[in-house]
């Protein structure tokens, strides 16, 4: 994530809140498992996989692309139209939505193909 998006974030949430701003998988877990809204930029399809997987509320953080992201794109069109991402305005609400685990669904499938 760009430093100046980062910096942003930091001043819009204020102290009462965690903006990662690191690479740190033990931080970025634990933010996963604590959070009561979790807010991403719009570049990381794999974080807004990741964070499906807890059935809370995932904003994203839109930032301007620097190439084609007609894939990310598709990709957040089909989780918004699933209701598990909406896109990071001005007001937080709370919402619910089946968890994303795709992982655990393909390899049933795998695994009824298998048998």
């Amino acid at each position: 994530t760009p430093k100046g998006t980062i910096e942003h974030a930091k001043i819009y949430f204020g102290n009462d809140h965690l903006v990662l701003d690191g690479v740190d998988k033990k931080a970025y877990l634990s933010a996963l498992s604590q959070s009561k809204h979790l807010v991403i930029t719009c570049d990381s399809s794999s974080m807004i996989s990741e964070a499906a997987l807890t059935e809370k509320p995932i904003y994203v953080a839109m930032i301007p692309a620097t190439r084609s992201d007609k894939r990310f794109q598709k990709f957040r069109n089909l989780l918004e139209s699933m209701n598990i991402i909406r896109k990071l305005e001005d007001e937080i609400d709370t919402w619910s939505y089946e968890k994303l685990d795709e992982t655990n669904r393909i390899a049933r499938l795998i695994k009824e193909k298998l048998s």
